[in-house]
């Protein structure tokens, strides 16, 4: 071990880290499980817990995913996180079009030595939920790479922001202990089938040289209804591809949107989000 090995492990058993995603779905009624895929959650730190995510048996409509954030916009983390893969009991949760699915975020806090599950930490930027139709009759086997995703939903500053310091709605719907959790209503117009959902965590607060934080979730669907609506190819998008680092709402990431003096960047209340339009598909 070098020293800057050492140097690097002692700063960090020195701090905390706080990274995670959605832990729990409810849709109608039910309250589904999610697949995180790291130790801490399911065995001693470092020991014999399992690495391969929910434990053996238990099902998930989740995509295993890494609490890791992702930086490269251009890698294929993008499309459903660092994995992606479907349980070996794989679900499909039943919604019908027009009803409301509710996402609650939790975080991991852990140095060295010591882990605990706790509340969302970041509150600095948007929340996007895109969508895409599975070619057959489940979503198995079906991994979202093209241009096969359309947006229904983002979320940005609250009414009463003065600026992009926010506040935004992260924080009130993901972070603290009253946190409501994300809502988002599926199109009331959309056709029946089988979909994979994708919420979609920008964190702005970052160093400018990683650029932003992006932690991004993907859950398996049926879709039900009388709906015939799909989104036109101008709302379809495809990750990776639709998003580049100098994307006005991507560019903005800094340290500074949280602390110091306020920079011009920064004082306005107009976000641009990044991605393609929200198709709302309402009838």
């Amino acid at each position: 071990m070098n020293f800057f090995d050492l140097v690097f492990i002692l700063s960090w058993a020195a701090s905390a880290i706080a990274h995670g995603g959605v832990y729990t779905y409810s849709i109608s009624g039910t309250l589904y499980q999610g697949n995180p895929w790291h130790i801490w959650d399911y065995g001693p730190f470092y020991g014999d817990g399992n690495s391969s995510g929910i434990p053996a048996g238990i099902p998930s409509i989740q995509r295993r995913w890494y609490f890791w954030p992702i930086y490269d916009i251009y890698s294929g983390n993008m499309t459903c996180n660092f994995d992606g893969a479907e349980t070996n009991n794989s679900l499909h949760a039943s919604v019908m079009a027009g009803s409301t699915i509710v996402a609650q975020y939790n975080a991991l806090n852990f140095t060295l030595t010591t882990v605990d599950k706790t509340i969302w930490y970041h509150q600095y930027g948007p929340l996007l939920v895109y969508m895409a139709h599975c070619p057959g009759s489940s979503c198995e086997g079906f991994h979202g790479t093209g241009a096969v995703w359309f947006k229904i939903a983002q979320y940005g500053l609250t009414s009463e922001a003065p600026n992009l310091r926010g506040p935004w709605l992260q924080a009130s719907m993901l972070t603290g202990e009253n946190a409501t959790g994300w809502p988002v209503s599926i199109p009331s117009g959309l056709r029946p089938g089988s979909y994979l959902i994708r919420h979609e965590v920008i964190n702005l607060q970052s160093s400018k040289d990683y650029g932003p934080q992006f932690y991004i979730e993907c859950a398996q669907l049926k879709v039900e209804g009388k709906g015939s609506m799909f989104p036109g190819a101008e709302y379809m998008a495809s990750f990776p591809g639709v998003y580049n680092y100098s994307d006005p709402g991507l560019a903005l990431a800094g340290l500074e949107i949280s602390d110091g003096d306020l920079l011009p960047v920064y004082n306005t209340t107009i976000y641009p989000f990044p991605g393609p339009p929200v198709w709302d598909g309402e009838i």
